[in-house]
């Protein structure tokens, strides 16, 4: 079973880290690396956004096994939009942990914002994060190219 933490400044490396892994590279919207001046900027902003909530799961080791990261995009005249990102690290992964991720964390959103309903927007290619999605009850919703990158986009109200 995993437990999760709101992500704390010290936690910048390891979000660095999982960020910049070539994995994660590959399947993001934008593959280029990711410098520590820009990741720093960017985790020290969303830490105290009132609009990103950043999750760090633990193993009963007390060993980082991955994030996950709401963030509430306003919408005018429409509801908020949140979207969600997950990633596991590479020694943990293959394990069934991202839907545990994904699930827990949804329940903390909920828990932060009310009754909502979460976005991911995945690279149909990646068929790790489809099968973890659907596995915590996200559903297809649609396609997108809002990243500038065709995108399958599943969803879920919790």
């Amino acid at each position: 079973m995993l437990t999760c933490r709101k992500a704390k400044p010290a936690d910048a490396r390891l979000y660095f880290d999982w960020a910049n892994d070539p994995e994660t590279r590959r399947q993001s919207f934008n593959t280029t690396p990711i410098t520590l001046e820009t990741h720093t900027t960017w985790f020290s902003r969303k830490l105290v956004s009132p609009d990103a909530l950043l999750l760090v799961f633990e193993n009963e080791k007390s060993q980082a096994v991955g994030q996950v990261r709401f963030e509430r995009i306003p919408i005018a005249d429409m509801p908020d939009e949140i979207i969600v990102g997950v990633s596991v690290d590479v020694r943990f992964r293959g394990q069934g942990f991202a839907s545990q991720i994904i699930s827990q964390g949804c329940q903390s959103c909920k828990k932060q914002w009310g009754a909502i309903t979460i976005h991911a927007y995945i690279r149909p290619d990646n068929q790790g994060s489809i099968r973890s999605f659907t596995k915590a009850g996200f559903k297809f919703s649609h396609e997108s190219g809002k990243f500038g990158v065709p995108s399958f986009v599943y969803s879920k109200t919790v």
